[in-house]
C-alpha cells in the first residue's frame, strides 16, 4: 500500500538495548527502530531549555526532512488541503516536524529522497511519565518511485 493511517508512539520494548517502532513508508508498517530500516518515528521533550515537554517526529536521516504545508483550524480543512496537496512544491525542510499539533499537512523527505505526506490525525504527550510518553496518528500517502507527485 502507498497510503493509509497508522499511531506511532514512543513505547519502549526490550531489555535493553530498549527499542520504539518506527513507521516506514516503503513497507507501510510500524519497525523496530533498534533492527530496521524506517522512516519516522515520534520523542517526546523539551525543544528549548525549560520550555514544555512536546511530541515531535524525528527522521531517520542525516538531512532535515519535513516541511510544514500548513495549519487548519478544523479537521474538515485540514482534510481537504490534505487532498488538495498533489506535488512537494516548493519546500523549505527543518529537522523535526515541531511544534507537532493536530490538523496540520507536512511533507516528508525520506533518506533515499522519496516523498511522503501526512495529515496529524491526534497527538497526546504525557510530560509526567518517565521518559515523556507521545504518541500521533496520521494520515499518510507515500510516493514510491521517488517523483515529486503524490498519486
Amino acid at each position: 500500500p502507498t497510503s493509509g493511517t497508522v499511531t506511532v508512539t514512543n513505547e519502549l520494548y526490550g531489555s535493553g538495548p530498549y527499542y520504539a517502532m518506527g513507521f516506514s513508508f516503503a513497507t507501510a508498517d510500524l519497525v523496530s527502530t533498534l533492527t530496521e530500516p524506517y522512516d519516522i518515528d515520534i520523542k517526546a521533550g523539551s525543544l528549548s531549555s525549560g520550555g514544555p515537554v512536546e511530541a515531535f517526529l524525528s527522521a531517520n536521516t542525516l538531512e532535515p526532512s519535513f516541511a510544514l504545508k500548513g495549519e487548519y483550524g478544523t479537521e474538515s480543512a485540514a482534510i481537504s488541503a490534505f487532498k488538495a496537496l498533489t506535488s512537494v512544491g516548493a519546500a523549505s525542510y527543518i529537522e523535526l516536524a515541531a511544534p507537532l499539533k493536530e490538523n496540520q499537512v507536512w511533507v516528508v523527505r525520506t533518506e533515499d529522497e522519496r516523498y511522503a505526506k501526512i495529515r496529524i490525525i491526534k497527538v497526546d504527550v504525557v510530560p509526567t511519565d518517565s521518559p515523556p510518553y507521545a504518541s500521533c496518528q496520521f494520515e499518510w500517502v507515500f510516493q514510491p518511485d521517488g517523483s515529486t507527485q503524490f498519486p
